[in-house]
């Protein structure tokens, strides 16, 4: 027999920050700030890029020219998939020196 609480959770999901006191959560909050920041600034830089056709696509490709770099795009993140934000700052890491000219 489930419990109303176990048939909600039928995939074995915990959310952690229910676990830690409201103190913990600030701090979980305040620490991980920089990091929203920057995958926030690379989503836009992603979105940008594709839907600048005059501005910002011209002067990424111009920028991955210069560099010696072959003409690719950032990957854009999608909430529901984990793995393309990954995919989106691993891109970025390597395109560090593109994306910091943009």
């Amino acid at each position: 027999d489930m419990s109303e609480d176990d048939a909600d959770n039928t995939e074995g999901w915990v959310d952690e920050m229910d676990e830690l006191t409201e103190a913990e959560q600030l701090e979980v909050e305040r620490s991980t700030c920089p990091v929203k920041l920057a995958l926030l600034k690379l989503h836009k830089l992603g979105y940008k890029i594709i839907h600048s056709t005059t501005i910002i696509l011209p002067a990424w490709r111009d920028i991955l020219r210069k560099l010696c770099m072959s003409i690719t795009y950032l990957p854009r993140d999608v909430a529901t998939r984990w793995h393309l934000t990954f995919d989106m700052l691993e891109y970025a890491l390597k395109h560090r020196m593109a994306v910091d000219k943009v």
